[in-house]
């Protein structure tokens, strides 16, 4: 028999998650209090993870979307203001920025 969790938001059953779907969403919330963060790495680290095209590393955000069947387009948008904000440390760089390395000054 398999296991059911209730889904209070729509009074619906579904399936439970499996523990590797588990560590999936404990990926993208970690990067979500991660964009939060007052750290500038942190932050930074964070929104390129979010804003990354590339989905050829299993944990990556696009095939994590892909996996749940979640629209990467949609999440972006709900997460426009912590993307566009700039820790106090200064502000966060692009992910073209430096290639995504640290400058050598």
């Amino acid at each position: 028999m398999k296991s059911i969790v209730q889904d209070t938001t729509e009074g619906r059953s579904r399936p439970a998650l499996k523990p590797e779907e588990r560590l999936l969403l404990a990926v993208v919330d970690s990067a979500y209090w991660d964009l939060q963060s007052p750290d500038p790495v942190r932050h930074r680290t964070a929104r390129s993870y979010f804003l990354e095209e590339n989905d050829q590393h299993a944990f990556s955000f696009l095939s994590i979307c892909q996996h749940f069947s979640w629209s990467p387009a949609s999440i972006r948008m709900q997460l426009q203001q912590l993307l566009n904000t700039h820790p106090p440390g200064g502000p966060a760089l692009s992910p073209s920025s430096n290639g995504g390395k640290a400058s050598s000054r």
